[in-house]
């Protein structure tokens, strides 16, 4: 009967130190590379983006600007160079041996991004940035552009408006003169050129 009293008694207390916890009574709780935001850093944010941020775990890419939630493939774009945290090696939860960024991909991305290259990318560590530009980890020189490259090796749509518009069951875009954007499922999309 102690005993039954004893952990009655620390759950009340876990249970009100979570009741007054800020992160609760602010609905923070955004987490971002392993650190949760302060209520400065979710302004920012939300002046920047214009969207208010959900309460949850989120692996962010600061030289590519990529983000999804922790244990989860990439979801789409923001601004690159943001200070928020270290991306760890583990954040999706990867599975294939081939590291971007310092983030191992899980198998579905690596297909994703397998099928934009039209080549099944190799286990090693690679380097992404925010244009698009990707190459081996330690040398500078890109070997490839991901946006071109997936809109020389996806559908290439004809609206009859004489457009670059091009889709694939992944992924979509569109480019103008040196300019242009690729949009991925769950509303990410990153804009590049002039």
């Amino acid at each position: 009967m102690k005993q039954l009293f004893r952990t009655s008694k620390v759950l009340s207390l876990v249970l009100l130190t979570l009741l007054v916890s800020p992160a609760f009574l602010c609905g923070q709780g955004v987490i971002i590379n392993g650190k949760e935001l302060s209520s400065e850093q979710l302004s920012q944010l939300e002046k920047i983006y214009q969207v208010k941020a959900q309460a949850g775990s989120y692996w962010y890419d600061t030289k590519s600007g990529m983000y999804g939630v922790v244990g989860q493939p990439a979801y789409g774009f923001m601004y690159p160079n943001h200070e928020l945290g270290e991306l760890a090696r583990n954040a999706s939860h990867g599975n294939t041996g081939v590291i971007v960024n310092g983030r191992e991909l899980p198998q579905a991305e690596w297909v994703v991004w397998s099928q934009v290259l039209g080549y099944w990318i190799q286990a090693g560590s690679y380097w992404f940035d925010a244009q698009g530009n990707a190459g081996y980890e330690g040398n500078p020189t890109p070997v490839v552009n991901l946006y071109l490259a997936a809109s020389q090796n996806g559908y290439q749509g004809n609206s009859g408006g004489g457009d670059n518009f091009w889709s694939t069951r992944f992924s979509a875009g569109n480019s103008s003169g040196g300019t242009g954007y690729v949009s991925l499922p769950g509303g990410g999309m990153v804009s590049y050129g002039n």
